[in-house]
C-alpha cells in the first residue's frame, strides 16, 4: 500500500505541479519505470523455486524501484533546494549501487551448472561498493541553504565543499568503472556458457540468454550517457539547455528499455544448466572447466566409451530425442558426464551439440530423399524443436537448405 501511495502521489504532482515540459516527460517515463520494477519484483519475490536465482533480480528491481521513487518525489516537490527530500533521495539512492553486482549475480546463478557456487573473493566486491556509497552519502554533508551561501576565497567552509565535491566525482568514476567492469564480467561468463551449452545439449536456442545481450547493449548507452553527464558538469561540454534535456530524456529511456526487458525476459526464464538425475559412477565428476587434466582413461576406454556412443545413436536413435543432454546419454551408457564429453572432444573430436545435430542431420537427408513428408514433419521426427533450428543445422552442416534438396 505505500508503495501505491508513493506511485499515486508522483502522478498527481505530474499533473497539479506547473513544471517544464521537459521534466513532465522525464517524471512520466520514470513512473512507468517504477510500475515495473515494483510489478516485477513482487512476482520475483513469490517464487518459491530457484531463489538463489530471482533474489538478486527481485533486489535489483526493487532498489530501482525506491531510488526512483524518492528522486522523482524529490524533483516535483524540492527542484532547487537540499531540503529534506533531496537528502532522502540521495540516502536512498545509495540502493542503486549495488545495481551492477546484482545484474551479474543474477547472470551468475542463471548459467551455473549444479548447485550454487559461492562467491570467491568477496571482498572485491564489496570495498568498491563501500567506497562509493560512503562518498557519495558525502553528499548528505551539504548545508540546506547552500544556493544562498557566498564563500570567499578565504571562508573556512570552501575546503569542506571542494573535498565533498571530489568525493561526488570519485564516486561517480569509480562507480562506472565498476559498471564497466560488470559488463566485462557478464559477457564472459555468457560466452564461456554458451560454450558449455554445445558441450551438454544438443538443442540449445532456449537456453542461450540472448536477450542478456541487448541488457549489456543499453547498459552501454546508459553508461555513455552517464559519462556525457559527468563532462557536463565537470567541464561544461554539454551545458546547453538543449544537450541537458535529451541527455535526461535518453536517460529515462535508455532506463526505461532495460528495466522493461529485464521484466519480460526474467520472469520466464528458467537456469539454463539444472541438472537431472543421472546414474553415475561412484567417483565424483570433475569441475567442467577443468579440460580432463587429471582423467583416469587410457586411449582403449575412450575409444570404447566413443564406440559406445555412436552406437547409441547409430542402433538405438537417441538423438531423435528433442531434449537429449550429455546427462542423458551418460545415463545411458552408465558412465560419468565427464567421460562422455571427454571421448567426444578428445576422440571424436566434437562438441555433444555437434555430434547429435551432425545424426540429426544425417538422418533428415534421408527421410528427405526417401520420403514424402514435410520438411516440418521431418525436423520434429529427426529431433529439433522448431523449424528454424532445423534450417539453421541444417545450413551450417550442408551448405544447403533442405528445400534446395528436393528441388
Amino acid at each position: 500500500m505505500g508503495w501505491s501511495l508513493t506511485v499515486w502521489d508522483i502522478g498527481r504532482s505530474l499533473l497539479d505541479k506547473e513544471i517544464g515540459h521537459r521534466m513532465t516527460l522525464e517524471n512520466a517515463i520514470y513512473l512507468i519505470t517504477i510500475g515495473i520494477c515494483l510489478f516485477c519484483a513482487h512476482l520475483l519475490v513469490l517464487r518459491r523455486r530457484d531463489t538463489e536465482v530471482y533474489l538478486p533480480l527481485a533486489l535489483l528491481f526493487l532498489f530501482k524501484a525506491a531510488a526512483t521513487s524518492v528522486a522523482v518525489v524529490a524533483q516535483v516537490y524540492d527542484p532547487d533546494g537540499l531540503g529534506v527530500l533531496v537528502r532522502l533521495s540521495i540516502l536512498v539512492g545509495g540502493l542503486e549501487i549495488a545495481s551492477p553486482f546484482l545484474f551479474w549475480l543474477y547472470v551468475r546463478a542463471l548459467t551455473t551448472e549444479g548447485q550454487a557456487e559461492r562467491i570467491p573473493k568477496l571482498r572485491y566486491h564489496v570495498i568498491p561498493m563501500v567506497f562509493v556509497l560512503a562518498a557519495f552519502w558525502s553528499l548528505l554533508l551539504l548545508p540546506s541553504d547552500l544556493q544562498d551561501m557566498e564563500l570567499e576565497s578565504d571562508d573556512p567552509r570552501l575546503l569542506k565543499f571542494v573535498l565533498i565535491a571530489i568525493a561526488a566525482v570519485a564516486a561517480d568514476l569509480v562507480f562506472k568503472v565498476m559498471i564497466a567492469t560488470y559488463i566485462y564480467m557478464t559477457i564472459r561468463r555468457l560466452m564461456a556458457y554458451r560454450a558449455r551449452l554445445k558441450d551438454v545439449f544438443a538443442s540449445t536456442e532456449n537456453r542461450e540468454l540472448n536477450w542478456i545481450w541487448v541488457i549489456l547493449a543499453c547498459v552501454v548507452v546508459y553508461l555513455c550517457v552517464g559519462i556525457a553527464f559527468t563532462l557536463s558538469a565537470v567541464t561544461g561540454v554539454f551545458a546547453e539547455a538543449a544537450f541537458e534535456s535529451q541527455l535526461r530524456i535518453l536517460d529515462a529511456l535508455v532506463l526505461l528499455g532495460m528495466f522493461w526487458v529485464i521484466g519480460v525476459w526474467g520472469l520466464r526464464q528458467r537456469p539454463g544448466m539444472t541438472r537431472q538425475p543421472v546414474v553415475a559412477a561412484p567417483e565424483p565428476e570433475p569441475a567442467p572447466t577443468r579440460k580432463y587434466e587429471k582423467s583416469a582413461l587410457d586411449e582403449d576406454r575412450l575409444r570404447r566409451i566413443a564406440d559406445k556412443v555412436e552406437a547409441a545413436m547409430e542402433n538405438d536413435l537417441l538423438y531423435r530425442d528433442p531434449n537429449l543432454s550429455l546427462w542423458d546419454l551418460a545415463k545411458h551408457l552408465g558412465v560419468t558426464g565427464h567421460y562422455v564429453s571427454q571421448a567426444l572432444n578428445t576422440y571424436l573430436n566434437k562438441s555433444f551439440f555437434d555430434l547429435v545435430n551432425g545424426w540429426r542431420i544425417k538422418d533428415a537427408i534421408t527421410q528427405l530423399n526417401t520420403t514424402e513428408e514435410t520438411i516440418l514433419v521431418i525436423a520434429y521426427d529427426v529431433g529439433f524443436n522448431s523449424r528454424s533450428a532445423f534450417y539453421k543445422a541444417f545450413k551450417r552442416e550442408t551448405g544447403k537448405t533442405p528445400s534446395d534438396l528436393r528441388k
